[in-house]
């Protein structure tokens, strides 16, 4: 089983639905040889602007796959760390 880490670009593309890269990223999250990894960064990136803007479909397409992570990164000193070294 392949681990992946999901960015919030590929988590947009999916759940709007548009075009020949959304169709790439929904082919990526439905892939059953997949596990995926995720951290509160990228939630906190997607959820909030779907909920303000109204977009329920959207905002619940989200909360699915967040519910379904196998491995969260959770050493959230590390990753801050890292974040402001870039």
């Amino acid at each position: 089983m392949m681990i992946s880490f999901i960015d919030s670009g590929v988590l947009v593309a999916a759940a709007r639905s548009v075009g020949e890269l959304s169709e790439k990223a929904l082919s990526i999250l439905e892939d059953s040889e997949r596990e995926f990894a995720d951290s509160v960064f990228v939630k906190l990136e997607v959820i909030p602007k779907a909920i303000s803007n109204r977009q329920t479909k959207e905002s619940e397409f989200y909360e699915t796959f967040f519910s379904s992570i196998t491995y969260w990164a959770n050493d959230l000193d590390k990753m801050a760390l890292q974040y402001l070294l870039c």
